[in-house]
């Protein structure tokens, strides 16, 4: 895991995990604008850079994140932030820092796809992240961005609305990766293999639960709000997966603030 960073570090501190395929790299499209009040930590988990690591958990990425934060003296967030994939890491985190005392003021899961599918829809969706990855192992970023704008996966996720994907699309494919077949497999686990740790009823207020309207992973709400009734749930309309935060970077910046300081 590489970490990278914006903003002062003597501010409080927030951390973004981004989701799959990305780097912390793509959160700064929304990142630069939060560090004017905070420090901005943004790691790459392990299998998704250049570094010769392999994803194994969602645990043993909160793991490296708490380690990071100790390390750097770092006994409070403002902000634990997670798009996609990453909010399942970032959910791990918060389960961490939470019996390791280190505060968390607010968390905020963007687009999570918290299901607990069974073993045969598991082994069709590694079919599917197999033959996604595969994408990304080419020098022609041109090629990269044409063949997942026509992926049917990604069709399904991005609902008729590919364009709003194209600048994350054209940064993730601006340098070859591999993706490992360990990497593939533990991406299916922590997405579609989700715990849902136990949380007290002043831990869930200060979470808060955030889709589009019109995208699949919405459909996990049902199981997050029997876990977490107290947790605030919200939702936009008019965005695919995580699309406010590629389209409308400084405005999806401005609701992480909102979300700090007032809750939402």
């Amino acid at each position: 895991m590489t970490f990278e960073t914006l903003g002062n570090p003597e501010n409080a501190a927030v951390v973004l995990i981004h989701g799959m395929l990305c780097t912390g790299r793509d959160c700064e499209t929304f990142g630069k604008y939060l560090a004017d009040e905070y420090f901005v930590i943004m790691p790459t988990l392990d299998g998704h850079g250049n570094d010769g690591s392999k994803l194994i958990s969602a645990e043993d990425e909160a793991e490296k994140i708490h380690e990071f934060l100790v390390e750097h003296g770092i006994k409070r967030l403002a902000l634990l932030q997670g798009s996609s994939m990453g909010a399942e890491v970032a959910l791990a985190v918060l389960d961490m820092l939470e019996c390791s005392g280190i505060n968390v003021d607010r968390c905020f899961f963007d687009g999570g796809p918290f299901f607990d599918f069974d073993p045969v829809r598991r082994k069709m969706m590694y079919k599917v992240f197999k033959k996604l990855v595969k994408i990304f192992d080419t020098d022609d970023p041109e090629e990269a961005v044409k063949k997942m704008t026509e992926n049917s996966f990604f069709k399904f996720i991005a609902k008729n609305k590919a364009e709003q994907y194209e600048p994350m699309i054209r940064s993730m494919a601006q340098e070859r990766r591999s993706f490992s077949d360990t990497t593939v497999r533990n991406m299916v686990k922590v997405c579609y293999s989700c715990k849902l740790p136990y949380f007290t009823e002043g831990e869930q207020r200060r979470m808060i639960f955030f889709h589009s309207k019109d995208e699949p992973a919405v459909k996990s709400r049902g199981r997050l709000m029997k876990a977490y009734p107290m947790a605030v749930y919200r939702g936009i309309s008019g965005y695919a997966h995580c699309g406010l935060q590629i389209n409308k970077p400084k405005a999806y910046a401005g609701l992480l603030k909102r979300a700090i300081k007032e809750g939402l």
